[in-house]
């Protein structure tokens, strides 16, 4: 090949390598601006979710916003959301005040609309009934939305499975003082009875402890320093003693602190005492208003009054002294519900009178009259005075006692409290719905008290009384007549002679396990919440008859003294019952109908949970 012709072919090689280099210089160029072209997209993208991050989640805030507000003007005025407030942006709605629904903005005084800002409405239907408001709360930020549905409440004793106010015995327990309390543990003329870390522990008072028997699963608190035993706290622990305020729950060994001292306990392992590390807690107060429930809606009843629960809805009632003129037996709720609370005669008829439980409603028993339509003197009741088997014994008016006399009588029916005319209800059964049972005296279990639906249905039961709420053991006791006269001034003498003793039969049982513990040929069994104002949740003579077995308790205890319900020796039970109490989990956020509240309790969030915004009238 000639020179020259390598020179041309040389010089054409050049031109195509140039040609490449072009090629490849526009293509990294477009590569690299489709590179930040995709850089760009993602970071306005980016920019906008994470826009939306923070107004998804500002509008949780917004929605809590409204939770606050809401729970901040009903603990101002009790009575606030019953009906809506057409003067609170926040609850302004076309159905309510014929207007849009309105947005309260987060921060006061806010104009822009596009600022933070709630609605919400409330429905306060159960207020009284369950002790709760639901509240449906929306959140709104830039046109995002997030709603909450909460349960607003006030707290009670059933916020607790065990509530005591003394940890000393009653000052009215005759077995545990027969000569008296002094005025130190409570006694009569007790200005102010002592917690044990603020004096009572320099007094000859009767103190109950927890054994290594009782088992209680759920929150316990005490105003009071407690004694334990080897009793197991499974759930939380809070108490008013102020060594409980030097607890450190990282230290175990400053647990102890927070019992009193001889207590014994286990922090580690699977035995341990406390479920959790024990704490301080403000001293909590149960209110007597029990005189409250005689206005309640739901049946009211005079003097003592017999109830068995049928687990078809329907409950049977005893209550001979009901029937006079002027008895209001029925109240109407405030819908204008009558309940059927039976006559005056069929209530003092040998097979009682059937109606259905007045659900979501209370039934209370009230002391019958002292003077006027309806009076009863107050005296010893006959055997069978209120069904024609209670109370027990073989004591009748029929019969004047004479010297050396003598007749059968239970001996929890001695005390004055539970004479004729006094509001004492003595019940049992199978509860089918949601009922608060009162007494203005006591209320006596006669045997197990379950529930239709198991524990996780819809059904509750309440026991309030003024005085105690006892488990009935009937210890029977022989009435000798040392004078002559009429019975009611005849005098006395109580003995224990051959025959007599703890009668077997009672408590009555319930054989199917569907309604509770699958134990029942053992012990006995109460579903229900439990609060004593003035005394103790007890067992009838605890201290006499063998031992019977666990007293399962499903729900809630509140009282003011604490309550033996059995004997032990060496850390074996001799008499009456263990105790097995575990909390009841529907408490949290419902209670039974028209339940007390702690004095000076206010509204709380009791619970929450988010709902679909979709489904609010109020979102666009």
């Amino acid at each position: 090949m000639s020179i020259l012709r390598m020179r041309r072919a040389r010089r054409r090689r050049e031109a195509d390598d140039r040609g490449v280099a072009l090629v490849l210089v526009i293509g990294s160029a477009i590569v690299i601006a489709a590179l930040l072209l995709v850089g760009l997209t993602y970071a306005v993208q980016s920019t906008r979710f994470s826009r939306y991050d923070q107004d998804y989640t500002a509008a949780m805030t917004a929605a809590q916003s409204g939770v606050d507000d809401f729970i901040t003007r009903l603990n101002r005025d009790d009575n606030y959301g019953r009906t809506a407030d057409c003067t609170n942006s926040a609850m302004v709605s076309p159905t309510a005040c014929g207007l849009p629904y309105g947005w309260s903005p987060v921060t006061p005084g806010a104009t822009d609309p596009e600022d933070p800002a709630f609605h919400y409405t409330a429905d306060a239907s159960g207020a009284w009934t369950s002790g709760t408001i639901m509240l449906t709360s929306t959140g709104r930020v830039n046109d995002v939305y997030r709603t909450i549905e909460v349960a607003v409440g006030k707290g009670g004793s059933t916020d607790y499975v065990y509530y005591t106010d003394f940890e000393s015995a009653d000052p009215d327990n005759l077995y545990a003082y027969p000569s008296g309390a002094s005025t130190t543990c409570g006694g009569s003329g007790a200005a102010l009875a002592k917690y044990w870390w603020n004096g009572r522990s320099t007094a000859s008072c009767v103190e109950i402890q927890f054994g290594s028997n009782d088992d209680l699963d759920g929150d316990v608190f005490s105003n009071d320093a407690v004694l334990s035993k080897g009793g197991q706290f499974l759930q939380g622990f809070e108490s008013a003693n102020p060594g409980c305020s030097s607890v450190v729950p990282t230290s175990t060994s400053t647990w102890a602190n927070c019992l009193r001292s001889g207590s014994t306990f286990t922090a580690t392992g699977t035995s341990r005492t406390f479920g959790e590390a024990p704490a301080y807690h403000a001293l909590l107060y149960l209110p007597d208003n029990s005189a409250s429930f005689s206005t309640t809606p739901g049946c009211h009843y005079y003097g003592p009054t017999r109830i068995i629960l049928n687990s078809d809805g329907t409950m049977t009632v005893w209550s001979p002294e009901s029937d006079f003129a002027g008895a209001v037996l029925a109240v109407a709720d405030s819908s204008g519900t009558t309940p059927s609370c039976g006559t005056g005669a069929s209530l003092s008829s040998a097979s009682g009178a059937r109606v259905p439980v007045p659900s979501d409603m209370a039934v209370y028993v009230d002391a019958s009259p002292t003077s006027g339509t309806g009076a009863v003197t107050r005296h010893l009741m006959d055997a069978g005075y209120i069904d024609g088997i209670l109370p027990l014994g073989t004591y009748s008016s029929s019969l004047v006692p004479s010297s050396g006399a003598s007749y059968t009588v239970q001996a929890a029916m001695t005390d004055p409290r539970k004479y004729t005319g006094e509001g004492n209800l003595w019940l049992q059964g199978v509860m089918n719905g949601r009922v608060t049972f009162a007494a203005a005296q006591s209320i006596v279990v006669t045997g197990d008290v379950v529930l239709a639906g198991g524990p996780d249905g819809t059904d509750l039961v309440g026991l309030v009384a003024t005085n105690s709420v006892e488990v009935m053991n009937p210890y029977m006791y022989k009435v000798s007549a040392v004078s002559t006269g009429g019975k009611h001034s005849t005098t006395y003498v109580w003995g224990s002679p051959a025959g007599a003793g703890v009668l077997s039969g009672w408590p009555i049982r319930i054989a199917d396990p569907a309604y509770g513990r699958n134990e029942p040929t053992s012990g006995l069994q109460i579903a229900a919440s439990i609060q004593t104002l003035q005394h103790s949740f007890t067992v009838q003579a605890y201290g006499e008859g063998s031992y019977r077995g666990s007293l399962y308790v499903r729900g809630s205890i509140a009282q003011r003294w604490r309550g033996a319900v059995g004997t032990s020796s060496g850390g074996t039970m001799v008499s009456g019952y263990g105790k097995a109490y575990t909390y009841d989990v529907r408490l949290r956020y419902t209670a039974p109908p028209f339940w007390p509240h702690w004095v000076n309790a206010e509204w709380s969030l009791r619970y929450s949970g988010e709902v679909s915004s979709s489904t609010q009238p109020w979102v666009p």
